[in-house]
């Protein structure tokens, strides 16, 4: 993916991603965001796709469809280690912002299910789409990949809430060395979706005994 490929998949994506900000103020319901969070999601990988395919690709050579097994088997082999570096970042966060180790996104009352579906698996896949599939593969093409990875990683961080930022930007470098190694879409997009399921997991467990 060169820069001007980059340029585009930004473009498309910033009406859908502006609008929802806009919905989200005029309408704080945490079914709509869902929604909103799946259909933006489909929509950002399906721009990929096309920009890709335009070139002869497809997004099933960024996730490596013949190695998908090995690589998935390989994703769940160093899961409980990545998801033990988060939780320990998670914590420190806690202490540093003074805040509540299991704030929510959004409210976790309404339709677990949606929440579930967009926070847990739809948007953590589109994210890795763009930064590990796009963002990432472009700044390696001119930079060194450790440079590379810090600034994904701090792009990755930066679209999240303040707070979040180091346990963000840690999780970023974890998933930007996994993808260096393996060389597919898979590996991250599939730690990122357990990451975000366990924890939207144990934050309901968390949140229904408050």
């Amino acid at each position: 993916m060169d820069f001007f490929d980059f340029i585009k998949l930004i473009a498309f994506s910033f009406p859908f991603l502006a609008a929802f900000y806009f919905i989200r103020k005029v309408i704080p319901s945490s079914e709509i965001a869902a929604v909103i969070l799946i259909s933006f999601s489909v929509y950002l990988i399906w721009c990929f796709h096309m920009i890709l395919k335009k070139k002869g690709l497809g997004i099933g050579t960024w996730f490596r469809m013949k190695t998908f097994g090995n690589d998935l088997l390989w994703s769940i082999i160093v899961f409980p280690v990545v998801f033990g570096i988060y939780l320990l970042m998670v914590f420190l966060t806690s202490k540093i912002w003074s805040s509540d180790i299991m704030h929510p996104y959004f409210s976790l009352n309404t339709n677990p299910f949606l929440m579930v579906l967009a926070l847990g698996l739809f948007f953590p896949v589109a994210e890795e789409v763009v930064f590990r599939g796009a963002l990432y593969e472009y700044m390696e093409q001119k930079f060194s990949p450790e440079f590379s990875m810090v600034m994904v990683s701090t792009a990755f961080a930066v679209v999240h809430p303040l707070e979040d930022w180091m346990k963000m930007f840690v999780l970023g470098m974890l998933l930007n060395l996994l993808y260096y190694r393996r060389k597919t879409l898979t590996v991250p997009a599939t730690l990122h979706v357990m990451v975000n399921l366990l924890y939207l997991s144990i934050m309901y467990l968390y949140t229904s005994k408050v």
